[in-house]
């Protein structure tokens, strides 16, 4: 007699759980400074009890943690100006837009990590992961156009990539709360000045 396997066609209880962990981790780092939340804050606004959030999560800054990772998937899904050839302004914008965004949308989070790195190894270990993938991605590129001849071979670009990183995270760092017309403003002003900073042109 053959017998029939029943599948799980949704989310487990388990995963539902995590999801809400994670929601209402999103909105506590949003509103609240990082030092002011608890494992309580964190346990209730996804109603359960402080013992179910271990079975899914071992501290605070490990849930920090899976949201960051959240954004820089979503970070890496944008860079689209890393494959094209040249200086390609129209993807190197539509690249920056998005990132943009997601840099005002999670600003409470990224406020939150940058105060968690300087007690947790882990995390400072995860963003540098996401910072090198990037610089290396931008290097990789500009190497390309260097060979090519549209990219200035004054400096090397591996320290272009690593300039171009803190021109952005400067401008982005002032985008918590920007309106659609400040985002646009710091999307033209990086397009402009990345441009002239590798190609000696807007």
């Amino acid at each position: 007699m053959s017998q029939v396997t029943r599948r799980r066609t949704g989310p487990s209880k388990g995963d539902l759980r995590e999801a809400a962990i994670l929601e209402a981790a999103r909105a506590l780092f949003t509103e609240r400074p990082y030092e002011s939340i608890t494992i309580d804050d964190l346990a209730g606004g996804a109603g359960i009890s402080r013992t179910s959030f271990y079975f899914y999560f071992p501290t605070k800054t490990a849930v920090l943690t899976a949201l960051m990772a959240r954004v820089g998937d979503e970070l890496a899904a944008s860079h689209v100006w890393f494959d094209a050839e040249g200086p390609a302004a129209g993807l190197l914008r539509e690249q920056l837009a998005a990132s943009a965004r997601l840099w005002r949308d999670n600003a409470g989070i990224l406020s939150c990590a940058a105060s968690a790195m300087a007690t947790s190894p882990e995390l400072r270990e995860f963003v540098g992961r996401v910072r090198t993938r990037y610089d290396e991605r931008a290097a990789e590129k500009i190497r390309r156009d260097q060979a090519a001849g549209t990219a200035t071979t004054a400096i090397a670009a591996h320290r272009l990539a690593e300039m171009i990183s803190a021109i952005r995270d400067a401008r982005y760092e002032q985008l918590a709360g920007a309106s659609d017309d400040e985002l646009r403003e710091a999307v033209d002003d990086l397009t402009e000045a990345i441009s002239r900073l590798v190609y000696g042109r807007a």
